[in-house]
């Protein structure tokens, strides 16, 4: 409640309302109009209307054409429930020029309770409003750029997929995520296989390409966000992924991805099993056990790939671990 100062003359506040440099407006509420009956000659400034241009106009309609709706609402609730409050938004002035506003409201009442006047401070905070905004953008193009070293961090430079640093570490959460569901997840490693001769008889820039090639064609089969892909070194990927529908699934889905990358078409006369590229894969599966941990599957899925080497490449070996068994490998069945 704003008070009068007996002490003070009205002369002397009349004085001191027009040497504020802040905008001030005095409005006169009657039902549901509020009416100006004073400005002061900063908000003249401020806004470039004339006293005698707003006079007896109401005052919300000079402030009501703003993009920034919350805070209006915000207003609209303080007016609402006759309190005081502060806001900032866009406002024009007469000029249709915009400007950032601080706007504070009070009421004013009668002894009797009667809400009868409003006063309104107008403060221009453009340049502060601006800096805020410099500094909030600058502070988003940072964090941007955070993230982008953050994922160029994370990823390989040739094929583009996730580094063997990145997929240590989202190994362990997964092992984790499935330990704690006691979900099926199964690890895949993938191997190019003869690629050391096709890089001494292709050159490297060939076998670049083809690594390329074939890193594109097992990211475009495992797309799915639960399925991790990466390039683990040299001609070897990994994939891991849940077994949602079952190990036969998975293990047709592997099947497919092998028959694709020979359908690439990638010529190598120095295989010992096909005219064209192919790939060697080998599979554990399984539930992680308690106090285990995330190797477990991978070494054994690598033993798998060294195996479907051995028996003869261009095949996928798959194993699976059984707790209840001394030893961790056991063919599926």
């Amino acid at each position: 409640m704003v008070q009068n100062t007996a002490s003070i003359s009205s002369d002397l506040l009349a004085e001191a309302l027009k040497a504020t440099v802040d905008g001030i407006v005095i409005s006169e509420v009657s039902g549901d109009q509020c009416s100006i009956i004073f400005v002061n000659p900063a908000f003249e400034l401020l806004t470039g209307y004339t006293a005698d241009e707003v006079l007896g106009k109401d005052y919300w309609s000079y402030i009501q054409d703003t993009e920034e709706q919350s805070e209006i609402e915000v207003l609209r609730q303080a007016v609402f429930n006759q309190e005081s409050c502060r806001v900032t938004i866009p406002i024009r002035n007469k000029k249709g020029e915009p400007f950032w506003s601080e706007l504070s409201i009070s009421p004013v009442f009668s002894d009797g309770g009667q809400l009868t006047h409003y006063i309104a401070l107008q403060k221009d905070v453009t340049e502060r409003v601006e800096k805020e905004k410099s500094i909030q953008e600058r502070h988003e193009t940072l964090l941007s750029l955070k993230d982008e070293l953050q994922e160029l961090a994370s990823r390989d430079s040739l094929t583009g997929l996730y580094n063997r640093r990145y997929f240590g570490q989202e190994l362990k959460r997964l092992w984790a995520v499935h330990q704690r569901l006691e979900a099926t997840m199964a690890v895949a490693f993938i191997d190019i296989d003869s690629f050391k001769l096709y890089n001494d008889h292709y050159g490297h820039l060939e076998g670049d390409k083809a690594l390329k090639a074939v890193a594109d064609k097992i990211s475009e089969s495992f797309s799915r966000k639960a399925d991790l892909v990466a390039r683990f070194g040299g001609e070897e990927f990994v994939v891991v992924a849940t077994l949602e529908n079952g190990v036969d699934s998975f293990i047709k889905h592997l099947e497919r991805l092998r028959q694709s990358i020979i359908d690439l078409k990638i010529e190598n006369q120095y295989s010992a099993v096909s005219s064209y590229l192919t790939i060697s894969t080998g599979v554990c599966y399984g539930v992680p056990p308690k106090d285990s941990s995330s190797s477990l599957f991978t070494r054994d899925a690598d033993i798998a790939m060294y195996q479907a080497k051995k028996t003869g490449r261009n095949r996928i070996e798959v194993v699976s671990y059984e707790p209840d068994e001394e030893t961790l490998l056991k063919p599926a069945s």
